[in-house]
């Protein structure tokens, strides 16, 4: 029985900077789901969100100079995404909400008890500022911690957590006032 274990990505991302076709290919085939699956989040069209993803991964590779070997690779690429969306909406004025019908069910949070329960969490979601809804997405869809979050986002961990923290805490409250 063969054991393989997978290669760091740091490593994986310094050999894909010297131009390695299998360690780009490796990084996309361990990445391209979760940037797909947040970019139709951001974007609510599957068109658009393919093609962000791609333009996300295009960007990521042309720039992993930047790459931060402190962090996982996933957060730097959500980080490129993040402002690449950011970037369009800007040039086109148009407001990225977030589409939340494919909530996690999944999702390693106290909230999702119930099945019924989604459309209440989906609902409450979408009043959340778009900055904490992204932040407990990457929180609970990707498994990211405070500090990858940071890094995926801009801010300082500790306005991480605080989205995070808050977010969570106002869904709670919301979810406890309505029946």
């Amino acid at each position: 029985m063969k054991l393989e274990t997978e290669e760091p990505e740091g490593m994986l991302a310094e050999r894909a900077r010297r131009g390695d076709r299998r360690a780009v290919a490796e990084l996309f085939e361990r990445h391209y789901s979760g940037v797909l699956t947040l970019a139709l989040r951001l974007l609510r069209n599957p068109e658009a969100a393919r093609d962000a993803a791609q333009e996300a991964f295009l960007k990521a590779l042309a720039q992993l100079q930047q790459y931060d070997r402190n962090y996982r690779f996933a957060p730097w690429l959500f980080k490129v995404l993040v402002n690449l969306i950011r970037d369009q909406k800007r040039r086109s004025d148009r407001a990225v909400d977030l589409d939340l019908e494919a909530f996690p069910a999944d999702a390693p949070c106290d909230l999702l008890v119930r099945e019924e329960d989604l459309d209440r969490i989906r609902a409450e979601m979408r009043e959340l500022p778009v900055e904490t809804r992204l932040a407990l997405l990457l929180h609970l869809q990707e498994g990211l911690g405070g500090p990858e979050i940071a890094y995926a986002l801009g801010v300082s961990p500790q306005a991480a957590r605080l989205k995070i923290c808050r977010g969570l805490a106002r869904l709670r409250e919301r979810l406890k006032e309505k029946p």
